[in-house]
């Protein structure tokens, strides 16, 4: 899996200088629950990231950046996209309904870079003109198998494979 840098995390901070985490939240100017997303490792905006070791640094006195504590950036991460191509109404209305919708997932940053990065895979569906994208940053599974939700920009392959695996 992916590793992480070798600085200290925040939760590894808090073993050092023991916080409140709704106390940290309020100094900061952010919700809790960002808070405890960038406790557990997961990914938070840049902007309040570099909020929360604001705080952080208030509180400890000493110069906590994202240079030296090693935070997940939502700007490092491409979230997991699924896209749903169907038939027009006219099509479905005319024949079966079974079998006119198709599936594909990719990263990507957004929905217009899933867009971007699906034409190839639109351009052979073209009997499918009907096309939906859902954000699926929790992922989800079938059967055993398990697709993640976020991945690190690094591992996902844009040219031959739109997904780590």
């Amino acid at each position: 899996m992916h590793e992480r840098k070798k600085k200290p995390t925040l939760e590894q901070i808090r073993t050092l200088f023991p916080f409140d985490v709704p106390d940290l939240a309020r100094a900061a100017g952010v919700e809790t629950s960002i808070v405890y997303q960038a406790l557990l490792l997961r990914p938070v905006h840049r902007q309040d990231a570099e909020k929360i070791l604001h705080g952080l640094s208030n509180c400890t006195k000493l110069t906590l950046t994202l240079e030296n504590i090693d935070m997940m950036l939502w700007e490092e991460y491409l979230t997991l996209w699924l896209l749903r191509a169907s038939a027009s109404e006219q099509q479905q209305e005319g024949g079966e309904r079974e079998g006119t919708d198709a599936y594909h997932f990719v990263y990507a940053r957004d929905e217009l870079e899933a867009q971007f990065r699906t034409q190839t895979w639109l351009a052979q569906h073209p009997h499918l003109p009907n096309h939906t994208f859902t954000s699926c940053p929790n992922g989800f599974q079938i059967g055993p198998l398990r697709v993640p939700g976020i991945c690190p920009d690094e591992l996902v392959c844009t040219e031959a494979f739109p997904y780590p695996f």
